[in-house]
This record gives C-alpha cells, structure tokens and sequence, in this order.
C-alpha cells in the first residue's frame, strides 16, 4: 500500500506553515531559554557585584566608627529582600556578629552557612577582594567580601579583618526569563497558525471550492455529459469563467467543431489568466510591505493583502467591512493632511508620507506610506502600500532623549569633563572644568585649545584613548590667577553619535594633594618628636642614675671642706665645685626631660644663660667657636617659667652653633643682656657671624616645621616653641641679619618682680629645732650614712633603715621628729611607707620629708599632690638638708605650740 501526500493546497499550505511555527518554538525554548537564563545570571551577578560592593563599604564605615548596632540593622533590613536568602557578617574569628536571621548571632560560619566554600572565600578575603560564585544546584549565587574594622570610635583604623558572606537565588530570576521566551514563542506560534487559517480558508473560500466545482463540471463535460453546467456565481475571474464555461457547454451541443475551437481558445485564455491570477496573488500575497487596495469613490477597501491584516490585527473579512480611514490615528493635524494627500493622488499624483496609525486593539504605531491611483481589472484604484517604523521613530525618541539626558549629565557633573573626537579635537566641555581653572564659561569657550593642554591631552595620547586604550596620569596645570592646579585625569573610549571618541575627566586634587604633604609632615614631625622623647628618656635615665653618688660626692665635699685642714679643705673645694657643677648639670637635665605644667617665679636671667651654656659649652668649645659674653649685673629678676626660659635659649645656642659649621673662618656666638629701666624690659640677644638668613626667608623661620637645615638636622620646630613659649610670656622674639652678616636674634621680656608666695621661708635653725630624732630610710648605704652624718654634724639623734618595713618596726618602737625616706625603695616604696604612717601613726605624717633623685615619673607628683609634703632633690648639698629640716622641724614647733 503505497502512502500518498495530499497535494491539495488548502491542505499543504497550512501544514507547512504549521511545521513552521512548531520549528520556531523549538528553537526558542531550546535555544533562546538557555541564553535568557545565562543573561538573566549575569544581570543578577552585575547587580549582586554592585550591592555586595555598596554595602562592603557601608559596613566598612560603620564598623571603623564601632557603630555594630546600625551595622547589624543594615544587615537586618535585606531580610525583607526575598531573593536575598542569606546575608551573614562575621569577625576576624568567624563567629557571626550579624545576620537576617538573629538565631545565628554568636554561632560559628561553619555551622549556619555549610554551602560556602570557607577555604574559597578566606583566599578572597586575604586578597581584599570580593567575589561571587554558584553553588553546586546552580541556583543561588554566593558571594564573599573582606571587611575591615576597628575598635576605636575617634580614629577610623582597621584592627581586624572580617568576612561578609550572602547568598542569592536565581530561581525566581530564571523562571522570569524561561516564561518571558515562553511567552514570545507562543505569541509567534499563534501568529503563524492564525496566517495559515486564513490562509486555508483564503484558498478555500476564494479558489479552490469554486474551482474544484468548475473542475468537475469540464470533467462532466469531457466526459460526454454535455449537459453539465458549474453554475458559479460572482463577478471575479472564476465567476466569469464559469459563466463562459455554460455558454460553451451550450454551444458545444450546436456544434462539435465550433466547440472543439472554442474550448481550445477558453483553454488558452484561461490558462493565461490562471498564470495571470497566480503571478499576481502571489507578489501581492507574500509582500513584506501591507498592502491595500482602496475604492476611489468610497475609499473602502476592496482587497487587501496577508501582511496587512496580520501587521494591524485584523483579518481580511473584518478589512473588507471598513473604511479606510479607520486606520489612521486621527489625531491632528494628520486628518486634514490625509484628505489633502487623498486629494492628490485621485488627480494622479504619488504620494509618500509618514503617519501614524492605530491598530484593531487601539495601540498606536507609525507607517511609512506610499499612496498611487492604479488601474486594476479596468477599474481605477487606489494603491496604498504602508510599511511599519514604529521602532524607527521609538529609537529617534530614544535617542533624543538620550541626547537630552547626556547634556543634563555632562553639565552637571562636578568633574571637568572635556570629548575628543578621533582626531583630538575638542567636541564638547562641561562648565566644571572652566571653574577649576577659574573662568566664566564664555571665557573659557574664547581661550585656545592649547591653553591647558597638557602630556594627558597630547593628541597620540588622545588618539590612543579613542582606539581603546585607558589612561590615568596626574599634572599640574595653572589657573587664571597664575596659581597651581593639580588635577587628576582618567580618559575613557566611549560611542558618540556613532563614531569613537575619547572622554576626559579631571578631578581637582589640589586639597588632596596639599593634605597628603601636610599629613607627611605631620608624620615625620611626630617622628622626631618621638625621637627627641626616646632621647630624653634616656637622658632621665643616666641623670637618675647619677643621682645617689653625685649626692655622696657633693655631701662628702662639702663636709671634708669645713672640717679638714687647708690642705684638704682646698682639694674638697675642686671636688665640691666640679661636683656641683655635675649636679647642676643634672638637674638641667631633669629640668629638659621633666614632664610638668609651667611653673612661673622669681628668674634671673643670667642664670638661665649660665645654665644653657653648662650644656652648649663644650659643644661650642670643640667646635673653635669663641663665645662672647656681655651680661649686665643690674638686672631684676624676672617673673618667668625657668625650664622654659631654659629651652629658649638652648635653641638659639644650638641654632647659632649649627650656623657656624660651615664657616671656615673666625666663628663667634655673642650673648647679650641688658635691662632697660625706661620701659621696663629685659634684653637678651644672642647673636653670631654666621652666613646669616635670605630675605625671603626671614618672614618664615618662625612657621612650624619650616626649616633651612640639612634633611636629617633639623625639625622645624625648635623656633616656632620659642616663639610661642617668649610670646606667652608677654614678650617679643625677633631676627635681625646686619649688612656686615650673621644673624641676630633678639628676646625682650617684661621686668615683673613676682611676689614669691609659694616660696618657703629660708629661716635660720632655731634653737628649739636641735637635738631632733631623725629616721632616716634610704635603700642606698652610701646615701643613707652621709645623710646620718650631715644631721648628726647638726647635733641631731640619727636612726637608720634600709627598707620600708624596717622604718615600721622602728617606728612601732618610738616616736621620731622627722622622717627622711627615699621615694623609690624595693618592697615598700616611700609612698606605701607615707600611707603606712597615715593610718598608723597620723600624727607622725606631717613629719615625713621625701628623698628622691627620680624626679621624671608621675609618681613623684602624684605624692606631692596627696600629701604636700617637702621633697629633696639628689644630688642635694648638706646645707639645703639642713635648711628643709629645720624649716619642717620649725613648722612642727609652731603646730606642737597651737
């Protein structure tokens, strides 16, 4: 049995078309689904990337400033965000400090998130990068991120690292995408089956019922029955040929002859008009462009092609019923336009035109429309062929508003941006740039090309941008006022009206610039302070140590000096002087190194110098430097901070030393004092021959952290102190360079003679004051038997110990006037003693005196701040004992007395 294909067309036709619409959906869902899907993943990691690098830096922020309360809010409120399906914050132990569900605060990362490749997310991590991966479903995105924190609310400064960890699901992003393309592909498919319906019914109403009729009627007619007629009605070519078919039928019984001639003829011109009808169905069938043919009378449509009906929604017996003009849009003015191009074409004109139309379901469109009278089985028509743009005028809309939208951007931005063509011609500037160099628009829009350009905007560099290549530099540039700008470029290749252009942005990092010196700086002044601390600390610590036998040294000196012979008394006068001399210079040491507030008193400001120069000289000296001094006698004391006074003019010392270095010949530093009883000012100017200061240079020695020295000598510091220190001090710091050269600087203080309040009175040893008993605790046997020796040379009754614990076994035994005890002591310092005596022995407090050479830690002013207690610095001589010994021992008499 052989299987036969239908040849019929009302048949193959819409199978055709059939298979094709089936075709078209396969391909769609099993090609386009899957890209959908890939596209709708990579939009989703585009904008997971965004969001997990907005809320990076957020939590960043927050977590610097130690605000972990508005953080773990922050992290709460993504909860509410269903595609989010976990967000985790963690520390630098993993622990969880922040999530959308609170049941995992304080638990391990481990255990609430084990899809999350730890070990993948550490080396992100360590890298300070962000990162998004797939987990092993494909269905939810996984993305991890470093962040960093710290502890300290004032300075935002990392501590620690910890770990951001969130999860989002692609399910719902896919199935929109899956149903999208599943949408589409039924929509084309129901499109086609609707065109191969009409299409069957086309063939079958208009073509191939009424031929099949009129088939058999010529085969009734072939086949001898000469009285078969088709009997069709209609006035188109078949109804015609039909009724011509019955007129020859009816001859055909006349004649035989005339019958065979006539259907020979019939059969010739139905032939052509069959292969007429055909050419002619055929290009106006499957024309891209819709097709109408329109009555030139009524304008109603009389034909019309597939392409129509399926472009405007109609089908072609819903065509056939209107008019016309029930496809034009009718909004004005295209309704009086259309008469008038109607007009125009009944004369004979072609007219072509855009306008826009309206669909069967209302929707608007635009056509391109080509209008033309005709003539078409002998009757005029009118011919109009509309061709749809509605995309063409969406994308010029599109791409005004583009427009519109690229200048409102461009002007608005607060970075100069400045287009390039290929050709590295300036196509468009924003205002920005014309105010970072500092002109109006209409004066920047006058100044040449050339005006700021710059190796950024060569035109190589240009060109190379547009073709492709980024670039980032950074340069100085120079304003309308001549001042320094410094800006930083970025050039991008972007698309402009088609073509390749360069865009240049430059951001003004003049401030940025100018923080980053000043915070370097700032850094290496820090640097050198922390230097000159270290320095200092060390200092305190060799002076300490020199403390207790400098002590023995000067006691000792002082008390073989009165009782010895002359022999003696003069070698004790050379070790008592250069002994003092080291305990003066230790205690300048001390005074340097002592961190304390400024304490103002009686000052002479002689002394001030001697003491500065106890420090300088041998530096001055080794350095063949003479020194000249011219120091008046008649100088009142001044009301002054000494240790201030002190560091001023170890400064202009050493500064004028250090000037001097490079002079090859005769150097010479010269100190000058004078008083100046008119205005009742002290003089001080220290002054050397050195090469001096430049003029423009003068107005900014005094600026903090400016300096003329060598990288590595100097601060620039030392003179902006002294400065501040003479001027609170209600006087004046000045610098003179003479003709001749060198540099003078020039100190002038107020001569106040202060009232010594706090001064303790220098009273003679009563009488009433002998014969003291005196303990005496110092963990020193050196310091303590010369202290025993100093009182017990006074006529008072000496007891040692040489710890805190064995002055309370004495003390438990009997009474003492006075108690001398060192502040720094093993086991028990001076201080736990003090407070010992206080609860014990109250009335014993008032009789303590402190011994102590460390006069550098806070200890010492804490106790001297509880309990006002006198205290003796070391190295101390026999007589200032034996005055703060009676002066307590006097105090005591006068409370025993009241």
């Amino acid at each position: 049995m052989t299987f036969r294909v239908p040849v019929s067309l009302r048949l193959t036709v819409p199978l055709i078309l059939l298979g094709f619409a089936a075709a078209l959906s396969t391909v769609n869902v099993l090609y386009h689904v899957p890209r959908a899907e890939r596209a709708a993943e990579e939009s989703v990691r585009e904008h997971l990337a965004q969001e997990l690098s907005r809320l990076q830096s957020t939590l960043e922020y927050l977590l610097l400033k130690g605000d972990l309360e508005v953080a773990q809010h922050e992290i709460a409120v993504l909860a509410h965000n269903h595609d989010l399906v976990q967000v985790v914050l963690t520390d630098d132990k993993r622990v969880v400090i922040a999530a959308t569900r609170r049941a995992w605060l304080g638990r391990q990362i481990a255990e609430v998130l084990p899809q999350f490749d730890l070990n993948q997310a550490s080396a992100a991590i360590r890298e300070r990068r962000a990162k998004i991966t797939m987990d092993s479903n494909a269905h939810v995105l996984l993305g991890y991120a470093s962040i960093l924190m710290g502890r300290d609310r004032e300075e935002l400064r990392p501590s620690k690292s910890g770990s951001l960890f969130l999860a989002y699901d692609l399910n719902r992003t896919k199935a929109e995408a899956r149903t999208q393309i599943l949408q589409q592909s039924l929509y084309w498919a129901g499109w086609v089956t609707a065109l191969a319906l009409a299409m069957w019914l086309a063939f079958h109403f208009l073509l191939t019922r009424r031929t099949a009729r009129l088939v058999h009627a010529a085969e009734q007619l072939s086949a001898g029955n000469l009285d078969a007629r088709s009997a069709l009605r209609g006035d188109d070519e078949l109804g015609q040929l039909s009724r011509a078919f019955d007129v020859m039928a009816t001859e055909v019984a006349d004649t035989q002859i005339r019958l065979r001639q006539d259907i020979a003829e019939r059969e010739r011109a139905d032939q052509a008009l069959r292969v007429s009808e055909a050419s002619y169905r055929a290009i106006f069938d499957s024309a891209e462009d819709a097709i109408f043919v329109h009555d030139i009378v009524s304008g109603a449509i009389i034909d019309v092609n597939p392409k129509a009906c399926a472009s405007y929604g109609y089908t072609r017996d819903e065509m056939l019923k209107i008019l016309g003009g029930a496809l034009r849009s009718g909004t004005p003015p295209y309704t009086q336009e259309d008469a008038e191009k109607l007009e125009a074409v009944i004369a004979g004109n072609t007219q072509k035109f855009e306008r826009p139309s309206k669909n069967k379901n209302g929707s608007l469109r635009w056509d391109d429309v080509f209008m033309k009278r005709v003539t078409i089985s002998g009757q005029d028509r009118i011919l109009v062929l509309t061709r749809e743009i509605t995309d063409r005028k969406l994308a010029e809309t599109a791409l005004r508003s583009s427009e519109e939208q690229y200048r409102s951007i461009f002007n608005a931005s607060i970075d100069g941006l400045v287009l390039w063509n290929a050709q590295a011609e300036i196509v468009d500037v924003s205002p920005a740039l014309s105010k970072m160099y500092g002109y109006s628009e209409e004066e920047f829009s006058r100044l040449p090309a050339g005006r700021f350009t710059c190796l950024s905007y060569h035109p190589a560099v240009l060109r190379s941008v547009a073709a492709g290549v980024p670039l980032h530099a950074e340069f100085t540039a120079l304003r309308k006022d001549g001042s320094a700008l410094e800006l930083e470029v970025h050039g991008i290749p972007m698309q402009y009206q088609g073509k390749p252009h360069a865009l240049t942005i430059a951001r003004d990092i003049t401030e940025k610039k100018h923080s980053a010196n000043e915070l370097a700086r700032q850094r290496d002044a820090l640097y050198q302070r922390e230097k000159l601390a270290a320095l200092g600390s060390l200092l305190a610590g060799v002076a300490h140590e020199l403390n207790n036998p400098l002590s023995v040294v000067v006691a000792r000196a002082v008390m073989l000096e009165e009782q010895g012979d002359v022999a003696t008394r003069v070698a004790a006068l050379k070790i008592r002087t250069a002994a003092e001399r080291c305990a003066r210079i230790v205690r300048i040491f001390l005074s340097m190194a002592r961190q304390q507030q400024p304490e103002r008193g009686p000052v002479v400001i002689n002394d001030i110098v001697s003491a500065a120069l106890d420090i300088t000289g041998y530096a001055v000296r080794t350095s063949n430097i003479e020194l000249v001094l011219d120091l008046a006698n008649d100088i009142p004391p001044i009301f002054a901070d000494a240790d201030q006074l002190h560091q001023v003019l170890l400064n202009l010392i050493i500064n004028a030393q250090q000037a001097l270095q490079d002079l090859p010949v005769h150097r010479q530093i010269r100190i000058v004092s004078e008083f100046e009883p008119m205005k009742g000012v002290v003089h001080v100017v220290v002054a050397d021959n050195g090469p001096g200061i430049p003029a423009e240079l003068r107005a900014r020695v005094f600026e903090p952290y400016f300096t003329t020295k060598p990288m590595g000598v100097g601060t620039g510091v030392g003179l902006a102190v002294s400065l501040g220190i003479i001027e609170a001090h209600g006087g004046t710091l000045t610098v003179e360079c003479p003709v001749a050269g060198g540099t003078h600087f020039h100190m002038v203080l107020p001569a106040v003679t202060a009232d010594p309040v706090n001064a303790l009175p220098t009273r003679a040893q009563d009488k009433d004051t002998a014969m003291r008993r005196i303990l005496i605790v110092d963990d020193e046997v050196a310091v303590r038997e010369t202290l025993a020796e100093i009182l017990e040379g006074a006529g008072h009754r000496v007891a040692t110990a040489a710890s805190g614990w064995e002055a309370l076994e004495r003390l438990k035994e009997s009474l003492y006037d006075l108690i001398l005890t060192d502040m720094r002591m093993p086991d028990m310092d001076g201080r736990g003693l003090y407070r010992e005596i206080q609860k014990r022995w109250p009335q014993q407090a008032g009789r303590v005196i402190f011994i102590t050479g460390d006069t550098l830690t806070s200890a010492l002013g804490d106790v001297d701040a509880e309990s006002c207690r006198p205290v003796i610095e070391k190295p101390f001589l026999p007589n200032d004992v034996l005055r703060i010994v009676s002066q307590v021992a006097a105090i005591g008499n006068r409370g025993a007395r009241d």
